[in-house]
């Protein structure tokens, strides 16, 4: 059954991956920053509102989504359909293995889009498994 927009229908789970999101202005780097079965949690500088749609690209994830809240740089996804709890665990096998491949990536994103401090904040939090 597919999730009420704004209201979590799934457990989330803490990963930090550049994505992209793919819009009808472009193509988008964001950092996501959790991820359930049925939406995400993103950062990103693109202005998003409220009922936007596009792609949101972090492989093994390829999904539609609309954008159900927005606050400052971050912005929650709802996904058109469900993503595989399969898909999520290889996301996050995927962000625990190649995690230090993708620190600086990330820190250069996070740097240029939040204030000071904002950013080194999110890069050490803890991850939960799935």
């Amino acid at each position: 059954m597919p999730a009420t927009l704004g209201r979590r229908s799934a457990e989330r789970f803490k990963v930090l991956v550049p994505a992209r999101l793919v819009l009808l202005a472009g193509e988008f780097e964001c950092a996501l920053e959790d991820i359930s079965t049925s939406g995400a949690r993103i950062i990103t500088d693109v202005p998003l509102r409220t009922g936007n749609q596009g792609i949101l690209r972090c492989s093994p994830l390829d999904v539609l989504f609309s954008v159900c809240w927005t606050e400052g740089k971050s912005a929650g996804l709802q996904f058109d359909e469900e993503a595989s709890l399969g898909t999520i665990r290889q996301l996050r096998w995927n962000n625990d293995c190649y995690r230090s491949h993708h620190d600086e990536e990330l820190r250069r994103m996070l740097q240029g889009w939040m204030k000071r401090g904002e950013a080194a904040a999110i890069m050490q939090q803890p991850m939960r498994s799935v």
